[in-house]
């Protein structure tokens, strides 16, 4: 299938998605990524943020999984910059003041977070709506983290997290698709990089 066509039918699955399912596929997606970060040394992980009310992956579970489980990780959010199609990057800590952008993101406020650069982040956790099995992905469109994930260092992980499964390919892809090195669902931990 075609990105259109994937970016319409998983929105409607995950408005379709029974509440308490969610949840608990929510509740594995956490157990699954502190499962694949106990075997790993990273220093700053980077998340995204959910859109109020939009049944994304739920990443405040996961923030706080890592607060209790590593508390030594430093916790990274993205800025969009108003009027562009650029983000910038700021340390998330339990005091940091988060305002709400006019898509509804919860994102740390600029003029009181303390702003970190890409090539600190040792991973990435990647919002998408769909996934191949080849790692490639299906975001909202905006191409942000397009831009992004270039900006960081070539050993930094790619990580999506997925409500679902994977599809088997997304026909559409050109050379701006950067594939991901690993993926998350409540179901198993998908590992590209290696293939």
């Amino acid at each position: 299938m075609k990105k259109a066509a994937l970016r319409k039918e998983f929105l409607q699955r995950r408005k379709d998605a029974d509440e308490r399912r969610l949840i608990e596929k929510n509740a594995l997606i956490v157990l699954n990524l502190e499962k694949y970060l106990h075997s790993k040394a990273f220093g700053t992980l980077h998340t995204f943020l959910p859109q109020l009310n939009a049944r994304e992956t739920d990443t405040f579970g996961i923030i706080d999984m890592l607060r209790k489980s590593f508390p030594a990780m430093c916790i990274a959010a993205p800025y969009i910059i108003p009027g562009t199609r650029e983000m910038e990057h700021y340390l998330l800590t339990p005091h940091t003041h988060l305002v709400i952008n006019q898509w509804r993101i919860p994102e740390p406020d600029p003029l009181t977070s303390e702003k970190i650069l890409p090539d600190s982040i040792d991973i990435v956790l990647v919002p998408l709506l769909a996934f191949d099995r080849r790692g490639y992905r299906v975001g909202y469109g905006g191409g942000y983290y397009d831009r992004f994930l270039p900006q960081t260092r070539p050993d930094c992980i790619k990580m999506g997290l997925s409500l679902f499964e994977e599809v088997d390919e997304i026909e559409d892809t050109d050379e701006y698709d950067i594939p991901l090195d690993a993926c998350i669902t409540p179901g198993r931990v998908y590992n590209f990089r290696d293939q």
